[in-house]
């Protein structure tokens, strides 16, 4: 369970965020038009938190910031051959205890297309097993590791072949204990890929040997390594265009550099 000092910086980042500076912005220039006396400077702030809204709306600011953490991970199309490994450890997003529901929905998308890839990968892989790395999200609830394990296992994979980890709550604790279940040995590292820059920063800090293995690729299919500049560019003004997925990508993008920063100062990474 989140404690105080997690639940204010959670607090934090969000009014400091791209949409939280934008709300911000507007509240209060709505609060300041009502009145004559600071009226312009409300009329100001409106125009400010709407232009902002404009830029986070229809420009691709949130894809070209994915894509800067995305592209360090390419995808893993084949398992590595060398260093040989067979644990696959998956990092948990977010899930919910919802009775009566498939498992589908009761894990969010971010955790089932992690579930999904780790899959993959353990059909391709002989004789491997599944670490699933997850707490407790809600008091109360089971550990988000118990969800990801019964999603897999209705997917016909055996209890022989999934270990849980349940204590953890953030990037740093997932990687934290399972240290203490794989040691120095190395191990393919699943999960979104943009959040697999803090991660192997952390396993690296750790002195873990992780294989990153990124699921939920959303920008970098769109921006080929090798594009020339004239398609770059072509690519560039194609991305315009009012889209709401841009803003929950912006604030994925926005607390991922943030986590990153934070876990500096605190030499996690």
């Amino acid at each position: 369970m989140a404690t105080t000092p997690e639940i204010l910086k959670r607090s934090a980042e969000l009014l400091f965020s791209p949409l939280g500076i934008m709300t911000v912005f507007i509240a209060f220039g709505l609060l300041l038009s009502a009145g004559r006396r600071h009226s312009h400077a409300g009329s100001r702030l409106l125009v400010c938190g709407g232009s902002l809204f404009l830029v986070f709306l229809f420009s691709p600011l949130a894809e070209y910031l994915v894509l800067s953490l995305e592209r360090p991970y390419p995808p893993m199309l084949e398992p590595p051959e060398s260093p040989k490994t067979s644990r696959i450890v998956v990092l948990a997003g977010y899930a919910e205890e919802h009775p009566g529901f498939p498992i589908t929905s009761t894990v969010s998308g971010q955790t089932m297309c992690s579930m999904a890839e780790a899959l993959r990968l353990y059909r391709l892989v002989p004789g491997s097993t599944l670490i699933l790395s997850g707490g407790v999200v809600r008091k109360g609830e089971r550990p988000v590791a118990a969800s990801m394990a019964e999603f897999l296992r209705q997917m016909g994979v055996p209890d022989k072949d999934l270990i849980m980890e349940g204590k953890s709550q953030n990037t740093y604790e997932n990687l934290v204990e399972v240290k203490k279940l794989l040691g120095p040995d190395p191990f393919i590292l699943v999960a979104a890929a943009c959040d697999l820059r803090r991660a192997v920063a952390v396993a690296r800090k750790l002195q873990m040997a992780a294989i990153p293995a990124p699921s939920c690729i959303w920008a970098s299919q769109n921006h080929p390594d090798h594009a020339s500049i004239r398609e770059q560019t072509a690519v560039f003004f194609r991305r315009f265009g009012p889209s709401l997925e841009n803003l929950p990508r912006l604030q994925w993008a926005y607390h991922e550099y943030a986590g990153y920063v934070w876990y500096r100062l605190l030499g996690r990474v």
